[in-house]
């Protein structure tokens, strides 16, 4: 191996595995200004999946090439339950790579699936070795609830079963985690300083599976959807209020968890708005689910790009030239 491959395969262990998180986040947004403004053609959700796949790309080399640091990662109380981010964008641009090749769109969505449930087998395992109600932050709500993007993403041809069953399982697993979380949250220990980012994911939960819900199922129940709809937007709220302190804490990449919530609680109520759009007696309400989804969709494409720019701006902090970038990976 040369001293230049050997460089290059060193520096891909401090990829920060959060930023699956980010990768997730863009290849949503676009898939969400896709279905808002059709008149894109097919370039929002081209070009999100595409900046995304360059992250999954960069992260898929550092778990090939550096298993001991995956394994340690994955062990992390904090780091361990943010990893599934990188499976669950997997599946999101596995969706736009089905537009073009159905048959491989298929096979990466069945492959993210598998690589989810391998990390969510992974996190529970170490958390069942170590577990301390301490520990416990709201990122932790990602593996068992984030493989709910399957059934948002899924190639709606087969597979209902699969996705049946995924979406039972991860609103099943926020039933029972939302009590436990909100009583470590209130009478345990404040979470510290390094994993308070994550507190944003609180938003994430009801939104997923919101939108997972009438994606799948063929007659949604109005009950249902107006208890998690109810849920999504309080959490969103309490989310708004919290980037005030959030946003001041110095950068980690561990920003990366503001972006999805804000994105896929969009998303939902874009999903809630059509679906309200079929009954006559709810037609101001869709209106106004309709304006706040717009709303949303601006915060969140804003915050997207904040942490985006705040991850460039860290990462490559001189002018992006070949002696910048080589100068930058030296230091790091």
């Amino acid at each position: 191996m040369t001293s230049k491959r050997k460089h290059w395969t060193a520096q891909a262990a401090k990829l920060p595995s959060p930023m699956g998180g980010l990768a997730l986040a863009i290849a949503s947004l676009g898939w969400t200004w896709e279905s808002v403004m059709p008149s894109l053609n097919g370039w929002g959700q081209l070009m999100g999946a595409a900046i995304a796949s360059v992250f999954l790309m960069l992260l898929a080399a550092k778990f090939v090439l550096h298993p001991t640091v995956l394994k340690n990662e994955l062990s992390h109380p904090v780091i361990g339950s943010v990893i599934p981010t990188f499976a669950m964008a997997l599946m999101v641009v596995s969706n736009l790579l089905g537009h073009y090749f159905p048959h491989a769109g298929l096979t990466l969505w069945l492959a993210a699936i598998v690589i989810h449930v391998v990390f969510l087998g992974a996190f529970i395992y170490y958390r069942a070795l170590d577990f301390k109600l301490e520990h416990m932050v709201p990122s932790w709500f990602v593996p068992p609830i984030g493989i709910i993007v399957a059934a948002v993403s899924f190639p709606a041809s087969g597979y209902q079963w699969l996705v049946n069953a995924i979406l039972g399982f991860g609103m099943l697993a926020y039933l029972i985690m939302l009590p436990l979380m909100l009583y470590r949250l209130i009478f345990c220990k404040a979470v510290p300083d390094a994993a308070k980012p994550t507190i944003a994911i609180l938003a994430a939960p009801a939104s997923l599976s919101l939108a997972g819900y009438l994606t799948v199922t063929e007659q949604p129940s109005i009950a249902l959807v107006a208890l998690l709809v109810s849920i999504a937007i309080l959490m969103t709220s309490i989310i708004y209020l919290a980037f005030f302190h959030l946003l001041i804490l110095p950068f980690s990449p561990g920003y990366a968890a503001f972006t999805f919530p804000m994105v896929i609680g969009a998303t939902a109520l874009f999903k809630t708005s059509a679906w309200l759009g079929q009954f006559n007696q709810f037609q101001q309400l869709t209106v106004w689910i309709k304006y706040l989804a717009d709303f949303e969709l601006i915060i969140a494409t804003l915050v997207v790009v904040y942490v985006s720019l705040r991850y460039f701006l860290h990462y490559f902090p001189m002018p992006l030239t070949p002696l910048a970038l080589r100068r930058v990976l030296d230091v790091n």
